[in-house]
């Protein structure tokens, strides 16, 4: 089996890295069109969709562990639930908040690092922040085994749902748990690829869960971030803080942010060495406004424990 080490190059102009995020696209496009209520197991496509609709706007805290006056201060989307990714069912469609994301995110990581969508191929896949679990399928699609964590205990309910409703639970297991739960789930040393996009920036401590996801990697893994972000080569990170929130509104719990730090493709890829990685790669699309990186576990490195706030952190 090639290593992704081995890989080959990446397009070298920004048209022939255009055309091969179009073939990647077009390729996952057919993979996640596959997810219809035609190829359903064990279950009717009415009930199907009965029970996903049944979740659509429903307003749980209690669920999330959250007091009545603790609500002003959380999340409007772990409170309300709002469905991840765009999905048509075949007889019916879901507009997702993040809508094709899933697709064109992977998509872009095989360009920008020289991965196709066969190199998820019977690899052991740890999906971070997985929401009502469009990139948990699209995964499983591409063949790969999954373990998906989430901390929205309605989404990470939700995903399982559709992992068992197409017949794909002895591959694919999704876990209510936050990323720095990690290492209660006895997860370390199981996995060839931590794949975590739109997660960095929602965190309050970036390092220690970057530390976290090394962990969880076989040697010779790889992992892959993105993040909202910005493209400085000085290594800066821009506070936003749980306050600050944008788009939608409060009254239909609609409203985006809850954003902690946003980095520079620097600062991530500086993130990145600091937890472990070597061979770290970091980029600024200006197309996304996002950052990029991939970074490889090819020795076990320790972490600067001084200031770290879990200071026996593996």
């Amino acid at each position: 089996m090639t290593s992704f080490s081995d890989k080959p190059s990446a397009p070298e102009t920004k048209a022939d890295r255009q055309v091969e995020q179009s073939r990647h696209y077009r390729d996952l496009q057919d993979v996640f069109s596959r997810f219809t209520s035609a190829n359903l197991v064990n279950l009717s496509p009415e009930e199907f969709r009965t029970w996903i609709e049944g979740l659509l706007g429903s307003v749980d805290y209690e669920q999330e562990g959250y007091s009545e006056n603790q609500l002003k201060y959380q999340r409007d989307l772990s409170i309300k639930f709002h469905w991840g990714h765009t999905h048509d069912f075949g007889d019916f469609q879901l507009e997702g908040r993040m809508r094709d994301r899933h697709l064109y995110l992977m998509a872009d990581f095989c360009s920008y690092f020289s991965l196709t969508p066969e190199d998820f191929r019977d690899k052991w896949v740890l999906d971070v922040g997985c929401w009502t679990g469009g990139t948990t399928l699209l995964l499983l699609g591409l063949g790969a085994k999954v373990v998906a964590i989430e901390e929205v205990k309605k989404y990470a309910k939700a995903a399982q749902f559709l992992v068992d409703s197409f017949g794909l639970g002895e591959r694919g297991k999704v876990l209510s748990s936050s990323i720095y739960d990690l290492p209660k789930q006895d997860l370390f040393d199981r996995f060839h690829i931590a794949y975590a996009p739109g997660v960095v920036y929602h965190l309050s401590d970036p390092v220690l869960a970057l530390r976290h996801l090394y962990n969880t990697l076989k040697m010779g893994g790889i992992i892959l971030v993105e993040s909202a972000g910005f493209g400085s080569k000085e290594l800066e990170c821009r506070f936003g803080g749980s306050r600050i929130h944008h788009a939608g509104s409060e009254s239909e719990l609609s409203r985006a942010g809850w954003n902690w730090f946003t980095p520079s493709w620097a600062a991530l890829r500086a993130m990145l060495v600091d937890a472990g990685f070597d061979q770290v790669s970091a980029l600024y699309s200006r197309h996304r406004k996002r950052v990029y990186a991939i970074g490889y576990k090819v020795d076990q490195h320790d972490i600067c424990r001084a200031g770290l706030s879990v200071p026996d952190v593996a």
